[in-house]
């Protein structure tokens, strides 16, 4: 699963837009954690592949996840130890 998909997964599982994710970011405490709709939409959708920190630790508060969840290789499971 890309994160990408991960993204768009947590976004409907917590019933929110596009829109109001934008909005619940500009709460962020650094300008840099702010997004807007359209940057979301070309997260969701692939175009954007390279995101700040700031913006990943901002969707994760908006999603209450830790950061390391996005890069799981699916979202509520824990990697095997090996």
């Amino acid at each position: 699963m890309t994160l990408a998909d991960k993204l768009k997964k947590l976004r409907i599982k917590h019933k929110m837009s596009m829109s109001q994710v934008a909005r619940l970011s500009e709460s962020a405490s650094d300008h840099r954690g702010k997004i807007t709709q359209g940057y979301i939409s070309r997260l969701e959708s692939g175009k954007e592949t390279n995101p700040s920190l700031m913006k990943l630790m901002t969707l994760c508060g908006i999603y209450k996840v830790e950061p390391n969840e996005l890069f799981l290789k699916s979202i509520g499971k824990k990697s095997k130890k090996r």
